[in-house]
């Protein structure tokens, strides 16, 4: 469609990088994080199935030096892991695949920035750094930030005003307490 502002022409498709998912995965298979952007996933379990044929394509490599490129069903994956978590970013295949590279390592460098490791333990132990590390970078698909230092130093500010706030109202504790509290009760009743 053509612009009605010659000064703020409309981007064509393509201009604005987005994603269809960020995907963090352990050794296993198992979801750690998961953020999709896309509506081709918006059932449960047309994700669990995509991560699964994900991992499958994925875990027969050593991807832990560099990031790796994997084509299939017209989308790029671009993955890499640690010790025992797969980290993937998803896109349309016309995407950029360095740009791809870019912005996995990216997540990987905050994440590791904030949380000093990129085992699974230590990330679903800080589940709301990941959460947050992801918010940071790309928001509903499209990409925000590309510098580590800031998505990481925004994150810990964020972190540390949560901090400040008495732990029982901390949004994921304070949910998590309340239905364990409500469950009991209605085990009790």
């Amino acid at each position: 469609a053509p612009s009605l502002c010659p000064y703020h022409p409309c981007p064509q498709q393509g201009d604005i990088p987005s994603l269809l998912c960020v995907l963090i995965l352990d050794a296993d298979g198992g979801r750690i994080c998961c953020k999709y952007f896309s509506p081709d996933f918006a059932l449960l379990s047309e994700q669990q199935a995509f991560e699964k044929k994900m991992f499958e394509k994925s875990s027969r490599t050593n991807a832990k030096s560099e990031a790796e490129i994997v084509l299939f069903d017209s989308m790029v994956s671009v993955y890499k892991n640690s010790t025992d978590a797969w980290f993937f970013v998803v896109s349309r295949q016309s995407e950029n695949e360095l740009l791809l590279a870019n912005v996995l390592g990216t997540l990987c460098e905050a994440l590791m920035l904030n949380l000093r490791s990129l085992d699974k333990r230590v990330m679903l132990d800080n589940y709301e750094t990941v959460l947050l590390t992801v918010d940071e970078l790309i928001d509903g698909g499209m990409l925000l930030e590309t510098d580590a230092n800031s998505i990481a130093n925004r994150v810990g500010m964020k972190a540390a005003n949560e901090s400040v706030a008495p732990p029982e109202t901390s949004s994921f504790s304070f949910a998590f307490s309340s239905a364990k509290e409500s469950f009991a009760r209605s085990l009790l009743r």
